[in-house]
């Protein structure tokens, strides 16, 4: 009986050690989960101002904020300049934190290579000559970087701030470098080695193949030296190299079609108000996402120490692996690593407050000729938006028109969609020109030539790239058209204007529209060929005498051998006159296409046109129109 009471005893005891412990654990994972779910303390710093990663870290931050992910102490502007402090404020506004504290570097670097000046954001306006985007800073009035950092930092919490630094090491040096203040009787180094559990900072190449430090530490050598030789080796050091952001290419086009739902949104004026095809990379987003979901996030180097060789732009780091160092570095995963960031990044770009009213995306019901100008009205700035993504610094009425894809535009039923295309592309030009003044390019070129003289071809081979505009169009018409383009081209403030005229005879230019169109659907018929081809008679002289300050290269692409550029003597000579058996040939060309069957019956009508209304046809070319009309016919009966 003794020895039950006894076991019962022991049972007891070990059922309520184990309750206990049970307890315990409980209690400990509570603990956990309570810890976890502590925001990480951070301070962002970063060169903001150049290139466009900066502004979607800065975006994706701010979710993290609204997450409860991350308690941003403040934010710290490398780059000189109150604009490019301006644009964190209209972020951080729009994304509804308008409180965070922002210091600007006043003595960094000087000059520094600016890839796209989109802090010109900051003076945007809206119709009624409003700023485009709310402010909630006086910039003017910002502490400088490093007293910021002082500030932030006395105030934590020791061995509490992480900080993420994608831009110059300036305003760390300087806070390394600073002696007590009112904020702290500690050396800035002091304070942060107190203060401070780790930095993620975009640098080096490791495992690129070479040494280089990366951008943004040879930009600022100097300071770059002084941070990596006095941070305290207390400190984490995880680095996030280029070659791991290099990877990571979210397109223009796919920035705007993400932001596709909304009106108005910084990163889309930068986008739509910018070139940003220049090889942007998504590099620094990468420290961020680390510093904020964790090491799981990323293959990591072993510990090592990290060395700084001060060589200007030529300026090297060095990794020593050692089990007792400090700094790390992220390693490349395979391509479903990449465009899993990337596609982390997009998710991200793709939240938004404010939705527009309208859509410009399929499905959309087809839409013709008055209820496509209808549909377009509301939605020009998104229209135009879509264009800018894809443009580069081209404006080209033949592509603009794929806007209209989503109510039914196929290339062949370009009447259609003329007037929608010719009302909203009257304000893209306005919009492209102001693009290029605002990023300092005030010069244009105007591409002109009969539909399928090769005025792409040439536009390429002759490398525009760095052109503030290019306008690549036939505009047909006499010289009415070319005359206004020229006009606000200067009203805007272009001062150096060229009129390339492209040549090339007239059955080239049509069997060039016809195998366009084969691919494209977007055929040039007979009459309108003949037209625009000779619209061009005269037009060297007309530019001599209405705009000698405009510069003229004539080039040919006869046979399609060019281009070529030739003197304006012998541009003078081309013929622009069209002969009964130059149209015979044409129509000939025509019939053998028709018959061919190459093409769908849906093809034709478009590619033949009306074909009876040429004008000052012969008999034998009458008769040849009506042959190919009622062939047209006879097939598209046929098909129905």
């Amino acid at each position: 009986m003794k020895k039950i009471v006894l076991s019962l005893v022991l049972s007891l005891f070990v059922f309520v050690g184990m309750q206990a412990q049970h307890a315990d654990c409980q209690q400990h994972d509570c603990q956990k989960q309570q810890q976890k779910a502590q925001p990480i303390q951070m301070i962002l710093d970063s060169d903001f101002g150049s290139s466009t990663d900066d502004l979607f870290a800065l975006m994706m931050l701010n979710h993290y904020i609204d997450d409860g992910l991350v308690d941003l102490k403040g934010i710290i502007v490398d780059r000189e300049g109150e604009k490019n402090a301006g644009v964190v404020d209209i972020f951080n506004t729009y994304y509804g934190h308008p409180d965070i504290p922002v210091g600007l570097e006043r003595n960094g670097v000087k000059n520094p290579r600016c890839f796209i000046p989109y802090n010109g954001i900051c003076d945007l306006k809206d119709a009624q000559g409003n700023p485009l985007f709310k402010r909630s800073l006086d910039v003017s009035k910002l502490p400088d970087g490093y007293k910021l950092y002082r500030k932030l930092l006395s105030k934590a919490e020791d061995n509490s701030i992480v900080i993420v630094a994608i831009g110059f090491a300036t305003t760390l040096s300087q806070l390394f470098e600073s002696g007590a203040d009112e904020y702290s009787n500690l050396s800035g180094l002091d304070l942060f080695k107190q203060k401070v559990k780790a930095v993620y900072i975009q640098s080096g190449r490791f495992e690129a193949g070479d040494s280089l430090s990366g951008y943004n530490m040879r930009a600022a050598s100097k300071q770059s030296a002084v941070f990596y030789s006095k941070l305290p080796e207390k400190v984490d050091l995880i680095m996030s190299p280029s070659n791991i952001g290099d990877k990571m290419n979210y397109l223009p086009q796919d920035v705007v079609a993400d932001l596709s739902y909304t009106d108005w949104n910084p990163i889309k004026a930068v986008y739509t108000n910018y070139t940003c095809d220049t090889g942007q990379r998504m590099w620094d987003t990468n420290c961020l996402v680390q510093a904020v979901l964790g090491d799981n996030e990323y293959h990591l180097s072993p510990r090592g120490w990290v060395t700084f060789i001060d060589k200007g732009e030529m300026s090297e780091m060095l990794f020593k692996p050692d089990p007792n160092g400090n700094a790390r570095y992220q390693m490349p995963g395979d391509s479903y690593f990449f465009e899993e960031k990337l596609m982390d990044i997009r998710r991200h770009n793709r939240i938004n407050k404010y939705p527009s009213r309208y859509t410009i995306e399929a499905p959309q019901p087809t839409l013709l000729s008055g209820a496509a100008t209808e549909w377009a009205k509301p939605r020009m700035g998104l229209l135009i938006d879509k264009y800018l993504a894809t443009a580069g610094n081209k404006l080209d009425p033949d592509e603009f028109r794929q806007v209209f894809q989503p109510i039914g535009y196929y290339g062949g039923n370009i009447l259609a969609y003329r007037e929608a295309e010719k009302m909203i592309v009257d304000s893209l030009y306005t919009v492209m020109l102001d693009r290029a003044i605002r990023n300092g390019k005030n010069t244009m070129t105007i591409i002109t030539g009969a539909p399928g003289s090769g005025k792409s071809t040439a536009a390429r081979q002759l490398n525009l790239k760095g052109e503030g505009l290019i306008y690549d169009a036939a505009l047909s018409g006499g010289t009415a058209r070319l005359d206004n383009v020229i006009q606000r081209a200067k009203a805007k403030g272009i001062n150096k204007i060229t009129v390339m005229l492209v040549y090339n005879d007239i059955l080239t230019c049509y069997t060039n529209s016809i195998n366009r169109g084969k691919n494209s659907n977007r055929f040039c018929t007979i009459d309108y060929l003949m037209q625009s081809f000779e619209d061009n008679k005269g037009k060297i002289e007309w530019l001599q005498k209405q705009h000698p300050d405009v510069t003229v290269i004539p080039v040919t692409c006869e046979g399609n051998k060019g281009p070529r550029k030739v003197t304006i003597e012998e541009a003078k000579k081309w013929d622009y006159d069209v002969s009964e058996e130059e149209v015979n040939q044409m129509m000939s060309k025509l019939l053998d296409v028709v018959n061919s069957g190459e093409l769908w019956e849906q093809q034709l009508p478009s590619l033949v046109g009306d074909i009876m209304a040429t004008p000052n046809l012969s008999a034998r070319n009458k008769k040849l129109a009506k042959e190919i009309s009622d062939r047209v016919d006879e097939l598209v009966h046929n098909r129905h």
